[in-house]
This record gives structure tokens, sequence and C-alpha cells, in this order.
């Protein structure tokens, strides 16, 4: 696993859209499949760019396993740098409808955030193409990350909208410190400290 060299940026979208295909978080953006299949590489490239820019992106070498993180150095994230990286183009992508949703789901998690105070590292998203997965590379890029935070003493936060996905970060040493419902998912957000 390596940081993301600049050409992969494309295909870590495309990696993210399909593990996120059929994701709660996802999901609430877009309903429809065919809607949410075309959505996906478009939001997904926002959020590679924002952890590009301001974060850490690592992957595998061809990039069918990638995860975003930001660290305590990246500074909270904001509107205005969202905007910087291509989040100015969401309203033309959700719709109106896809906009209160976006809103709605951020608007859902936002207290969970709020509750690690600090330092912290932030798993902002991980996946890995369907064919690639079971292999271990998921787990080798959450540790990328918790190890880091383990050096630096601080906890690391993540949100989920899956129960596999719970079971998964907590055999990692996640816990929950919070719960909330979103158009009939419901989204957990989960902190792990430091060992």
């Amino acid at each position: 696993m390596e940081s993301l060299p600049p050409d992969r940026q494309r295909e870590a979208a495309l990696t993210l859209a399909e593990a996120f295909t059929n994701d709660p978080l996802l999901e609430i953006l877009a309903p429809d499949l065919a809607r949410r299949a075309k959505l996906g590489p478009q939001m997904m490239s926002v959020l590679v760019a924002y952890g590009v820019r301001f974060g850490q992106v690592w992957s595998n070498d061809d990039a069918s396993a990638v995860a975003i993180w930001l660290h305590p150095e990246s500074g909270p994230m904001t509107m205005p740098r969202m905007l910087r990286v291509g989040m100015w183009r969401a309203p033309f992508m959700l719709g109106l409808t896809g906009m209160g949703r976006m809103s709605k789901a951020m608007s859902a998690t936002e207290d969970f955030h709020k509750q690690v105070e600090g330092p912290h590292w932030y798993l902002m998203t991980v996946g890995t193409r369907t064919a690639m997965q079971g292999r271990g590379l998921g787990s080798q890029l959450v540790d990328m990350g918790t190890s880091r935070a383990d050096d630096a003493g601080v906890p690391c936060y993540l949100e989920t909208g899956t129960d596999s996905n719970i079971a998964f970060y907590q055999k990692r040493g996640f816990e929950i410190i919070g719960q909330a419902d979103c158009y009939g998912h419901t989204l957990t957000g989960m902190v792990r400290q430091p060992r």
C-alpha cells in the first residue's frame, strides 16, 4: 500500500463508486440504482480530490482498494475546501432533492463527529473493488491510519451505514458513539481510542 499516485485518481474514484453502489450512504443521495451508478464516480472523485489535497489517500498499486484519511494536520473539513475540490458541482449532479437528502445525512452524523474532541484521524471512506474483496486489502488500509493514530496517541473516527461494516470496525477497536435514522437507513458514528 502506498500514497495514491496523481494519475490514479480516476481509478480510485471508480473503485469507491463500485464499492459504495449499494451502500446506504450513497443510496441516501440517489435511491434510484441507475442514477446512483452515474452519480457515484462523480461524488467519489470529489472525495478523492479532497483527500489528495488536504489529507492522505492510500491505495494498492492499481487503485482497486482505496482509503481516504484526514489526519490531525488536515484541519477541519470545511465547505470552502469542499467547493475548491469540486463540490460546487453537487447541485448539478444531485439536483434539489439530492441536495436536501445530502444535507439531512450530513446533519444526522454531524453531532457524532463533534463528540471526538481534539486531534484525531478521520476515515472518510475505504472501499475495494468487488473482485478484490475478501483479501484483506481494506483491513490494511484501515490499519495504515489507525497505526499512525496510535503512534500519535490520538483517536480515529468514522461513519458507516451497514451492520456488516459496524462488525468489521468493531473487530478493529472502534466503538459506536451514536446512531441516527436517515431515510430508513441507520447511520452510525464510531470512534477508536489510541492503543
